[in-house]
């Protein structure tokens, strides 16, 4: 079973690394794309979790069908929609996302 979190867009994750990154090492300048580099070292340790920012996913479909058809997501996957205010959303991907009808 899969992992996916829904993520605010890059932008908002490019921002928020390079401010820990900032924090924890002054003076020493972030990655060019802070995100991209912490999420790819992150999807190589732990191959059963997705992270999946906002601007990846069509705005005009529902979550569930965009992770399953462009992510591969399976009924019963869990989802964690993360917030950028307020706490985090967990649901399961349903038996219909994804089916064609």
């Amino acid at each position: 079973m899969a992992t996916f979190y829904l993520l605010p867009p890059r932008a908002c994750l490019d921002d928020a690394v390079s401010g820990l990154l900032a924090r924890l090492l002054p003076g020493l300048p972030p990655p060019a794309e802070p995100w991209e580099a912490v999420a790819g070292r992150l999807a190589d340790e732990m191959p059963d979790i997705y992270l999946v920012p906002a601007d990846d996913l069509p705005a005009d479909e529902p979550p569930a069908d965009a992770l399953a058809a462009g992510w591969g997501a399976e009924p019963g996957d869990r989802v964690v929609e993360v917030r950028l205010a307020g706490a985090a959303r967990e649901w399961a991907v349903p038996a219909a996302a994804g089916a064609i009808g």
